[in-house]
């Protein structure tokens, strides 16, 4: 069951990995390529993330690639858990563990998570926090790559 879903990964991250997108690059639209502003004031309490100026840089594809591994990882973690709670085990993680009886919570959940990170790591990546950015996604990616293989091995001893 392992081999199956690490193949997937890995083919989704590949496929996501060549080359710039042609709406990110700027030599292609450099001379179509309004600059905006964003006109608002920050809220108290804020840093002003929602006053600066929104610029539009070249991007990799390293953090779009991480973002499709972990929506992979966070989609087969769903599947397992489910499968796994079907089969008979527990849930061992205490937070899913309150509404792991129902398998629309847990996705729903699962796609929460997914968005929160992605999210989060896009505003870091907005703001020139790139190196957070690119660790916060390394790390989230490997907690789920670790999640991810110890459902693989539960499934495995329940067949």
């Amino acid at each position: 069951m392992v081999r199956p879903a690490v193949a997937i990964v890995v083919f989704v991250c590949a496929c996501s990995w060549p080359g710039v997108a042609a709406a990110q690059n700027l030599d292609l639209v450099e001379a179509e390529a309004p600059s905006l502003f964003a006109k608002m004031t920050a809220p108290a309490g804020t840093d002003g993330l929602l006053s600066r100026p929104i610029v539009f840089t070249e991007r990799g594809s390293v953090l779009p690639s991480m973002y499709v591994g972990l929506i992979g990882l966070q989609v087969y973690d769903g599947y397992s858990t489910n499968r796994g709670l079907k089969n008979g085990a527990s849930e061992s993680n205490a937070v899913l563990g309150l509404v792991s009886a129902h398998p629309a919570a847990v996705w729903a959940v699962k796609g929460g998570t997914a968005f929160a990170s992605i999210f989060v790591a896009e505003r870091l990546w907005r703001a020139n926090h790139r190196g957070q950015a690119i660790a916060l996604m390394l790390v989230s990616n490997g907690v789920m790559a670790a999640v991810a293989a110890n459902n693989a091995g539960i499934l495995r001893r329940q067949k």
